[in-house]
């Protein structure tokens, strides 16, 4: 009797978006990303003379259009955002 022929290996999603590397670079986005943000925008804040709190991080309605420290901090949240796409960018190609 003849040996059973093996299938050959499914390309497509489990070969190239294994789950444990998707939620790896998950994690290591949202990491890089408020390390990032709490550094620069602690900066931001000691160099511009204000109070520093959570919120300039976490809370969206601190960015405002009426004042020079909204403007301010969302130009330090999408400086943040490139860096941190940068850093996964080089993590998950394995040049950090």
């Amino acid at each position: 009797m003849p040996p059973r022929r093996r299938k050959p290996p499914r390309a497509g999603a489990l070969a190239d978006l294994p789950p444990l590397k998707i939620i790896r670079s998950i994690v290591l986005l949202q990491l890089a990303y408020y390390v990032i943000a709490t550094i620069l925008i602690l900066f931001t804040t000691l160099v511009a003379g204000q109070k520093f709190n959570l919120a300039l991080v976490l809370d969206w309605r601190s960015v405002r259009g009426d004042n020079t420290v909204g403007w301010m901090l969302g130009v330090v949240w999408l400086l943040v955002s490139l860096l941190a796409y940068v850093i996964l960018l080089s993590c998950y190609h394995g040049v950090a």
